[in-house]
């Protein structure tokens, strides 16, 4: 497989963009007719990879986090755990729930979408839906979802995976802005009373995700039980802004055999290189995305099928 440094970068999500700043030379493409910033939800890192990639500035905080169950606040448990996952994803699965120790992250600023699509934006051909003649002989970086990717090529491997078995959930979230606020904290919801299942302040924004869609008669208790569990004293001074779903907000991941086992035939038989949390179907930040694009380029490398397993270890 040669080293070629032209590939064809499938989706203008974030995954896409820092791929796009990756490969500066890169053709993209992107379903959505426009520039649409789809992730409103919870966006931190932990390091500056992305920063130093991008070029674009973050903040460094100190982010702390607290479990609200009941209407108290209670230390991490096997049950508050389960009932948080089975709230997000439908399964008893680990998730970050589990680790409530402050620690420093880094935040890109609000207009970080707007600033990556300003860098890149002119390479992006967008209402352009993939298929794989326009691969030609090119590699494929693909953000898209890989069962979706794996449907293009008719993949004999996605006949044997169940029909649920690329679990995900939708996320609708909302957010206001506090007066007077300069904080960074997160608390998680557990309880299956309380439709919201992590709420976050961000400096003076307080973001609060939820799977479902919000309804009229509903927001108004959830944004009260918020407001309890971070001592808001006048809810009422809330500036909303501007809600957002997300359709991919959640995953439960796949046996990690047969995810990986996936990813290297897409690889090896298509010459496409994953990239990206759906695109991997993992839970992973933006900062892996990172070290993912690092490994493809050294797959990229690779001359051989045992060069590639070697290089994906």
């Amino acid at each position: 497989m040669t080293d070629n440094r032209y590939p064809l970068i499938v989706g203008a999500g974030l995954a896409g963009l820092l791929a796009a700043h990756a490969w500066p030379t890169a053709r993209i493409i992107e379903m959505s007719p426009f520039a649409n910033p789809r992730h409103q939800a919870l966006l931190r890192f932990r390091s500056d990879a992305v920063s130093k990639l991008t070029g674009i500035e973050f903040k460094k905080v100190l982010v702390r986090k607290g479990i609200f169950f009941r209407d108290e606040f209670v230390e991490p448990n096997a049950r508050v755990c389960n009932l948080y996952a089975q709230k997000v994803i439908g399964q008893i699965a680990e998730r970050s729930i589990w680790n409530l120790t402050p620690a420093e992250r880094y935040i890109a600023p609000e207009d970080f979408y707007e600033q990556l699509i300003e860098s890149v934006g002119q390479r992006i051909q967008w209402g352009v839906k993939f298929k794989p003649e326009l691969q030609g002989d090119d590699p494929v970086i693909s953000t898209i979802p890989m069962f979706l990717m794996l449907q293009h090529y008719g993949h004999p491997l996605k006949k044997c995976l169940p029909d649920d078995a690329f679990v995900r959930k939708s996320i609708t979230v909302k957010r206001w802005r506090i007066p007077n606020s300069d904080v960074y904290q997160t608390i998680y919801f557990p309880d299956h009373d309380t439709p919201t299942y992590r709420a976050s302040i961000i400096g003076d924004m307080l973001i609060a995700e939820r799977v479902a869609e919000w309804g009229a008669e509903e927001e108004y208790r959830p944004l009260k039980v918020i407001g309890r569990a971070f001592g808001l004293k006048q809810t009422a001074q809330l500036i909303p802004l501007v809600d957002h779903e997300q359709a991919y907000g959640k995953l439960a991941e796949l046996e990690e055999v047969t995810r990986k086992t996936l990813l290297f035939e897409l690889t090896a038989r298509h010459n496409i290189y994953s990239l990206g949390r759906f695109a991997t179907w993992r839970n992973i930040m933006l900062d892996d995305v990172v070290n993912d694009i690092a490994m493809i380029k050294r797959l990229m490398k690779a001359q051989t099928a045992y060069d590639m397993k070697k290089e994906a270890l």
